[in-house]
């Protein structure tokens, strides 16, 4: 009896005294149940205040970890089987146990198998891919835990601790998961009535949905201003659908591997503790950013949830209030954003192959062509609108290449680019005049090629048998000052600016205007050195033209041209309204950028400007960008481009290869008639276009009328005209 005495005692010693706080703590543990609360993303605003993209209220179905594991049945069965035998379950041996469970196991069986049946058929999947789903939150679920076991096991070796524990069920194990969302009012009626009756094997969860109202939309196009091909009083009427998508983005429902490392949900400390941060990401039941503005600003419109702890045997609850996501106002505006995207819509007729472009005879009349544009604000750097066709839904629609169906989801206007053709042209004289290698008012002479005694190489773009190998010397009676130079897109002019500064400088240059710096690529210091110190001038003075070694986006140049407009003030395109600041100050020649503006507008308002005109083959021509009491300074450009391969029916087989179709390009600047300086920068590029003023010239033309439309121009300056333009355009 002393000795049982003395066992008791050291037992109750070990229990109360050495083992008495952490067993405290764990029967504590139990006593409290806690929940997290829900928050929501913020709204994703235009700068007009309309909602881009917000949470709606929704109902989710989840399943928990057993169901979903397939052991659910067992468990119920185990239970009904404790229950059955009382105080006596105990006694029982694990053979006599097992028995009772076997007994009850084949109820429980059919019914689990009954409910996975009517989950699967609500969802709308197949009973294989219901039970898919079903494996994939079980098997995450049981790597996690495998992955927290081995944590506390080299936390354990690290420390010299004993290594005999067992696995512990994680938090996922007791939560349930979300097995298909955003279910309908009846069939979550119906969910809630078979949780009442499986309250641990499914639940409803109150979510939200993110929804884009301005996802669907009709556009009034008016067509009294587009080439005569096309050209028609009456306005087309499109219906949108998703023009905003690509540069609102969306949302996934998944957290993956990147988000859980940037914020895991929970952290184990080096003591072993777990610390929790509410706004982290969990692998299952979580909203993240996945593209476009819902990415970009991720860490802004995410919320942080809430927590609530409820004591069992008193009821007390302690809570942690959700926080919900900030809102986030956007410098685009989504109706300028419509309008530019209609005119970028092949079925608006401007991007797709037509008579008066100078396209390959590879192509047909009608096939569409990949484009975007961009505008940008010049005073404050933010983007009013970035558009790009096509989009994701449009590839269910004839004339597609293989290539613009590929990459459908991009948003050429920022994230795809191009050689840049001609439009460097002013930039390069900018940095030649403040280089000081060349006179503000110096004329060079062109004489159709560069290098003397090379005729087929580095030549001017008029010095070709179509054109009886002419100059612009010879058409302007003497050598071209920079207006010319800039109206007539001399090639020779600036293959001399680009030669007298060297690779190294002009790559410089071009990464001061932020070129290569938002998606495309410029020759380093080191490469572009390197042409230098091989004295390769052929490549040298290619990039003086925008070819050779180098990529923009239309972003980036747009953003050049606005820096121009600003004397060299420094602003970084931003797509957050109010949001961006000056950031640096580059001295350039006032004189200089004075004639540069001098020549972009002769390139729109002299007969000679390759943005004035174009001629049709009956011998009448057109206006190229015709947009009275609008002030244009442009640019037109032709770049060299990859080969395109077409693929009309979309069924992998290559009907073609394109190899002769150059990128269309216009950038300008514009401003009401009666302002100094100009208001807005905008970029256009079409893909595969050919000439630059017959194919992106008629776009550009179409995006400042969008621009007059949305009232950010005056234009003809009659409130009424506008009123008639605006009046049901968008709905």
């Amino acid at each position: 009896m002393a000795g049982a005495s003395c066992l008791l005692a050291i037992r109750l010693f070990t229990l109360t005294v050495v083992q008495g706080s952490a067993l405290a703590q764990a029967a504590e543990e139990r006593l409290d149940v806690e929940k997290l609360l829900p928050t929501w993303r913020g709204k994703l605003l235009d700068r007009k205040g309309r909602v881009l993209a917000e949470d709606a209220p929704s109902y989710d179905v989840a399943v928990s970890y057993s169901l979903a594991k397939g052991t659910w049945a067992l468990e119920r069965a185990e239970a009904q089987a404790r229950v059955g035998a009382g105080s006596g379950w105990r006694k029982l041996k694990q053979a006599q146990r097992d028995e009772k469970i076997a007994q009850a196991l084949p109820e429980w069986q059919q019914q689990q198998a009954s409910l996975v049946e009517i989950l699967a058929t609500r969802s709308g999947l197949s009973k294989e891919e219901f039970d898919k789903n079903l494996n994939a939150i079980a098997t995450r679920i049981d790597e996690q835990a495998a992955a927290v076991f081995r944590r506390i096991i080299e936390n354990r070796r690290s420390r010299g601790q004993t290594l005999d524990v067992k696995p512990e069920p994680i938090r996922e194990m007791h939560e349930m998961h979300v097995v298909f969302r955003d279910v309908a009012n009846e069939i979550a009626f119906e969910m809630r009535k078979l949780s009442d009756a499986y309250p641990k094997a499914i639940e409803i969860v109150d979510a939200v949905q993110r929804q884009a109202p301005w996802k669907c939309a009709e556009v009034e196009v008016p067509r009294a201003n587009l080439p005569r091909p096309i050209r028609t009083s009456i306005p087309l009427v499109l219906k949108m659908d998703g023009a905003l998508d690509q540069i609102v983005g969306s949302v996934r429902d998944e957290a993956w591997k990147e988000d859980l490392e940037r914020r895991p949900f929970e952290r184990t400390l080096e003591d072993g503790t777990t610390e929790v941060d509410l706004g982290g990401y969990r692998a299952s039941r979580d909203t993240v950013g996945s593209r476009g503005m819902e990415k970009k600003f991720e860490d802004d419109l995410r919320g942080i949830r809430g927590e609530s702890v409820r004591r069992l045997d008193s009821s007390q609850e302690d809570r942690i209030e959700p926080t919900p996501g900030k809102d986030v106002t956007l410098s685009i505006d989504a109706q300028l954003q419509m309008r530019v995207q209609a005119a970028l819509d092949p079925r608006t007729g401007l991007t797709s192959v037509q008579s008066w472009h100078t396209h390959s005879d590879a192509l047909s009349i009608g096939d569409a062509l990949p484009a975007a544009a961009v505008i940008i604000d010049v005073a404050t750097g933010e983007v009013l609108a970035a558009a790009s066709t096509p989009l994701p839904q449009d590839q269910t629609r004839g004339g597609r290449t293989s290539m613009a169906s590929e990459t459908a989801s991009i948003n050429r206007a920022i994230e795809a680019a191009y050689p840049p053709g001609s439009l460097v042209k002013p930039l390069v004289y900018i940095a030649a005049v403040t280089e000081g290698v060349l006179r503000e008012d110096e004329k060079i002479e062109c004489n159709g090629h560069f290098f003397k005694d090379r005729t087929d190489a580095a030549r001017c773009w008029i010095y070709r048998e179509r054109y009886k190998f002419t100059t612009h010397t010879k058409l302007t009676g003497g050598p071209l000052g920079v207006e010319d130079a800039l109206a007539r897109s001399c090639n020779i002019y600036f293959y001399t600016l680009a030669n007298r500064l060297g690779a190294e400088r002009l790559c410089e240059w071009y990464g001061r205007f932020g070129l290569g710096t938002l998606g495309g690529t410029i020759p380093s210091a080191k490469a572009a050195a390197l042409v230098d110190s091989r004295h390769d001038q052929f490549s040298a003075v290619s990039l003086g033209i925008g070819q050779g070694p180098m990529t923009v986006t239309p972003l980036e140049m747009a953003n050049a041209y606005a820096m121009m407009a600003r004397g060299g003030s420094v602003r970084s395109p931003s797509f957050l309204a109010g949001g961006n600041q000056t950031s640096a100050m580059h001295t350039f020649s006032p004189t200089a950028v004075s004639r540069s503006l001098d020549g972009l507008h002769r390139v729109v308002s002299e007969s000679y400007g390759t943005g004035n005109h174009m001629d049709y083959e009956d011998g009448s021509n057109d206006s190229i960008i015709d947009t009275p009491g609008v002030r244009v300074w442009a640019k037109t450009g032709t770049a060299e481009a990859p080969p395109l391969k077409v693929d009309r029916d979309r069924d992998g087989v290559i009907e073609r290869t394109v190899t002769d179709a150059d990128h269309a390009w216009c950038a300008a600047l514009v401003a009401n008639e009666g302002d100094k300086i100009p208001r807005y920068a905008i970029a256009v590029i079409v893909e595969h276009g050919g000439g630059g003023g017959r194919t992106a010239g008629p776009v550009m033309g179409a995006v400042i009328r969008a621009l007059v439309s949305e009232g950010y121009l005056i234009g003809d300056g009659t409130r009424k005209a506008r009123e008639q333009v605006n009046a049901g355009a968008i709905r």
